[in-house]
């Protein structure tokens, strides 16, 4: 299917909505006009960057480039220069778009040698590369209308809605699992470019009755947080994602949220991204599931032999349907190695419990092994982050004098004392899993997102 005809029936059969920043907006009607004129401009270009300071510009471009049948390539300028600059390194394109003179303009790149595919994708997102080195998602027209229709069907927005978008749209659960379906289900979008600012979200949320709300559970606890020292916030759809969350902070956003619908999902951009839901009703019952996968979406827990496993049992996720990427952008071998037989080898630790409910665990790249145990830092940090002290935390692995791997832990919040710290961690950790070292610091490096920016530490 088409994206970009998708997109603009959707699109023109509610002319007169809006979409904008800062108080200027565009309607869906005039937003096509310009998409399509900004194709014209486009014609010819096989790929295409696209990297504004404003996410309504980036949001314009992304939209030309759908019309214009050109790749887009999402870049977030949040991120810095360095990394913007790795990502072009990378994939080579014929042509940037840009506001950084403030009008959106076309850059065109000389040199450009970028590799050529026989069916070129509609989008290569590039992972958030919290870990190592980026890698460029390749996503197809059909594999995006895909995930877009399969989370329409379970999300009950409707063009009576209003959606506050905070984050980059360089994240495919931004792009996708919020402004494209935003689009298709006709509500009023609202973006923010600013570094997330709890006492701004919680002003632009009340003074544009926003109603619908993404973000993840450190990004939400933060914002609720603030929002209780004045009144309730009006959001009636939460989508929370990006993060192991555990049964009490999902209590607790319960607690802040107590007249909303909250969708525990999980995603990640090789699967286009969204895999799976909580359904609203049962958020309640299991807030650190993410639920059922999408209708079109099939999901395996595997041992490292491949083996299938049953219910209740911890293994590797494997995902199968029609969103998946189709390969790494230029990483043939990459590429065969993470999907086999049309199955993406997730990555994710996760189980299905005796409900159907998917959980997961953690990342299998950020597994610590020590004394022969598996160590999964985000289950630690989850655990942690239920006691109400905490805001944020940081396990990693590193090496002691003898070179034996000991587990670190970097933490923000409401303490007084490593010893009160350690405490906690032996409320509330098992014995063999309690940090030998304890840092309170005073923030935690983060990417755009809100993600933590896991690196290797030493002793």
């Amino acid at each position: 299917m088409n994206l970009w005809m998708y997109l603009k029936e959707h699109m023109l059969s509610r002319p007169s909505q809006k979409v904008g920043e800062e108080g200027a907006f565009m309607t869906y009607e005039e937003l096509v006009v310009y998409a399509e004129i900004l194709a014209q401009r486009l014609s010819g270009e096989a790929l295409c960057a696209i990297c504004c300071r404003s996410e309504m510009a980036n949001a314009m471009a992304l939209l030309g480039c759908f019309a214009a049948g050109t790749t887009a390539v999402p870049l977030s300028a949040r991120y810095g220069s360095a990394h913007v600059k790795k990502i072009l390194q990378a994939c080579r394109p014929s042509c940037l778009i840009s506001d950084i003179d403030g009008a959106l303009r076309i850059y065109r790149v000389d040199g450009c040698n970028a590799p050529t595919y026989e069916s070129m994708p509609a989008l290569i997102m590039w992972t958030s590369g919290t870990t190592g080195v980026p890698k460029g998602a390749m996503l197809e027209e059909n594999a995006i209308v895909s995930n877009v229709e399969d989370i329409c069907k379970y999300f009950k927005a409707d063009d009576s809605d209003t959606i506050l978008i905070s984050r980059p749209l360089y994240h495919c659960a931004v792009l996708t699992g919020e402004f494209l379906t935003a689009l298709v289900k006709g509500a009023k979008i609202i973006f923010c470019s600013e570094k997330f600012n709890p006492a701004l979200l919680a002003r632009l949320i009340r003074e544009n009755d926003v109603t619908v709300f993404g973000g993840t559970p450190t990004l939400l606890s933060l914002l609720l947080r603030f929002a209780r020292e004045s009144s309730r916030l009006p959001l009636k759809h939460v989508v929370v994602s990006g993060e192991c969350m555990s049964r009490d902070v999902g209590i607790r956003l319960r607690e802040g949220l107590p007249d909303s619908k909250i969708y525990h999902v999980y995603g990640l951009t090789e699967a286009g991204p969204r895999v799976s839901y909580m359904p609203p009703e049962d958020f309640d019952k299991a807030p650190d599931r993410v639920g059922v996968p999408l209708a079109s979406v099939k999901l395996e827990i595997r041992d490292a032999s491949g083996k299938a496993l049953s219910k209740n049992q911890r293994g590797m996720l494997w995902v199968k349907g029609p969103s998946l990427m189709s390969g790494y952008y230029n990483a043939p071998e990459l590429s065969r190695e993470k999907l086999r037989s049309g199955w993406l080898c997730t990555g994710d630790i996760a189980e299905i419990d005796s409900s159907g409910w998917l959980k997961i665990v953690g990342r299998s790249d950020d597994l610590i092994i020590r004394a022969g145990l598996n160590i999964y830092p985000q289950e630690l940090e989850a655990a942690l982050k239920e006691d109400s002290r905490t805001k944020d935390a940081l396990i990693y692995p590193y090496k002691d004098k003898n070179g034996t791997t000991q587990i670190g832990l970097k933490i923000t919040g409401s303490f007084n004392s490593r010893d009160e710290v350690r405490k906690m961690c032996i409320e509330r950790l098992p014995a063999a899993h309690i940090p030998a070292k304890i840092e309170i610091v005073s923030s935690l490096d983060k990417n755009a997102s809100g993600k933590i920016i896991r690196r290797n530490e030493n002793a």
